[in-house]
């Protein structure tokens, strides 16, 4: 730190230097990337919000309601009535509370303590820190015609298996793993199931009602218990804003922790200081584009 106080202009001339060597969205050099830059409104809205604190909600009413309120929104988009769950920083924490939910429950109903959790060998890197922060062990599932081979996952089963993980939009080629069949599977055998949607869910819904023939992987597979669905990537939300869904609010209780100096009694996330401004620009830009926009965008970046 400066022993003395420096002319804002100084700082900034500073800051624009360096913004300069950051590649840009609309440049057409950013093609290995799934986020997208924030749309205006949503940044207008993000800002407004910038000291709202979901941490402690009870201090910030008015931002949990609309935390509430879009998780919501996400999951009519997902066919679920009644979904529960957060906006958070990204698909890397999103996945990571849900095998923490998947592990949790599976230790309090199963008796389940040295838990394995089956993914495809096209799972993104963040299921690797969760197996490592949670004491997991990884089972990698073999790829057929680089999608989650069905057959393998059914053999990879164990009495240790505490969740089974498939991909809606891989990152490297978008492609959505056979979830329909192991929903039946994870159901079947009592077994947790996420879906890491992080990519292909704010794209897949609206391909699907345009007439592309493209695999149901939301809730209305009774076996789906969570789905990662970041509003960064194609919901043109500003940077961070994840999402994660649950089924039942069970999942969430299995990992509340107490919270005593705080305006609720437990928290359930892994950040315990969460910025408001992301809920409130995803619900913002949700609501601007609604359903017509975003299918109008996704047609265009399908023609184009």
């Amino acid at each position: 730190m400066d022993e003395k106080p420096i002319d804002k202009h100084i700082i900034l001339d500073e800051l624009n230097e360096l913004k300069d060597l950051d590649h840009d969205y609309s440049d057409g050099r950013i093609l290995g990337s799934m986020c997208t830059k924030a749309h205006p409104f949503a940044k207008e809205v993000y800002y407004k919000f910038l000291d709202a604190n979901l941490g402690d909600p009870g201090l910030f009413k008015g931002t949990k309601i609309i935390e509430n309120k879009v998780i919501e929104s996400i999951g009519e988009l997902l066919s679920i009535e009644k979904p529960y769950g957060n906006i958070v920083t990204g698909g890397t924490e999103a996945n990571l509370m849900a095998m923490r939910a998947a592990r949790n429950h599976a230790r309090k109903y199963k008796g389940i303590v040295d838990g394995e959790i089956i993914v495809p060998q096209s799972a993104h890197f963040s299921f690797k820190k969760a197996a490592d922060m949670l004491n997991l062990k990884i089972v990698e599932a073999k790829l057929d015609n680089y999608k989650i081979d069905v057959e393998s996952i059914k053999q990879l089963i164990s009495d240790k298996t505490v969740a089974i993980v498939a991909i809606a939009g891989t990152t490297e080629l978008g492609l959505i793993d056979p979830i329909e069949e192991i929903s039946k599977i994870a159901h079947e055998n009592n077994i947790y199931f996420h879906v890491d949607a992080a990519f292909g869910g704010f794209s897949i819904p609206f391909l699907r009602d345009m007439g592309y023939d493209l695999p149901v992987f939301d809730f209305s597979l009774e076996g789906v218990c969570s789905i990662t669905i970041d509003p960064h990537k194609m919901g043109l939300a500003p940077i961070p804003a994840g999402g994660i869904i649950f089924r039942k609010e069970e999942y969430l209780d299995v990992m509340a922790i107490d919270s005593p100096y705080l305006t609720v009694k437990t928290q359930s996330t892994i950040v315990g200081t969460r910025s408001g401004a992301a809920s409130a620009a995803t619900y913002a830009i949700m609501k601007y584009f609604g359903k017509e926009g975003y299918s109008n965008l996704i047609k265009e970046l399908m023609v184009n």
